[in-house]
């Protein structure tokens, strides 16, 4: 009788929590499988029985870190009902979005760091390209590429040393001018 795996709780849920703290630390080449169960107490082959390989539990830590934060900016972006209330309302959300990950930020390792900004935009862009249609925005660019080129050159923007020195009004307004600037060739 073949055993059925345990796909939730328990020791997953510890190794889990493990390598998050060490990929986030160490960064992911320097964080081995080894290394996470050596922390959790456990034998290589108890990792193999909840994941298939190191990837796999890397895929799986970040949709648990981005677990509820993917959901606050989908529903944010889908509540909006144009570029330049989308520009108002999107700061003040990431603003806080972004004091929680600087607590853990001085502590990651950059190629987390960069894994992370990456996948945040990949989870973000299906939302944007839905606000893009909706907003009636006239473009013969794909939706998804129009809504990658604003979520990099947003991320780009607030993640510059020159916009954290600028007052909360300032970053509103340079958001706004931002979305409204790429978007506004293609408005009807």
């Amino acid at each position: 009788m073949a055993r059925k795996p345990v796909l939730v709780g328990g020791k997953r849920d510890e190794i889990l929590d493990t390598a998050m703290k060490l990929f986030f630390e160490n960064g992911y080449e320097a964080t081995s499988v080894r290394l996470i169960m050596s922390e959790v107490g456990g034998e290589i082959g108890m990792f193999y029985h909840y994941f298939k390989s190191k990837e796999e539990l890397f895929d799986r830590v970040t949709d648990r870190f981005f677990t509820g934060y993917e959901a606050k900016f989908g529903e944010l972006i889908s509540s909006c009902t144009s570029p330049e209330d989308f520009a108002d309302r999107f700061l003040p959300l990431f603003s806080g979005s972004m004091g929680e990950f600087a607590r853990l930020r001085d502590n990651m390792h950059w190629t987390i760091q960069y894994a992370m900004s990456g996948k945040t935009i990949f989870a973000l862009k299906p939302a944007v390209a839905d606000a893009i249609s909706r907003w009636g925005i006239n473009t013969d660019v794909p939706l998804d590429i129009l809504a990658g080129q604003l979520l990099y050159g947003i991320s780009a923007t607030i993640h510059s040393e020159d916009f954290a020195k600028m007052s909360e009004e300032e970053k509103k307004n340079c958001i706004r001018q931002f979305f409204c600037r790429m978007i506004g060739p293609y408005s009807s």
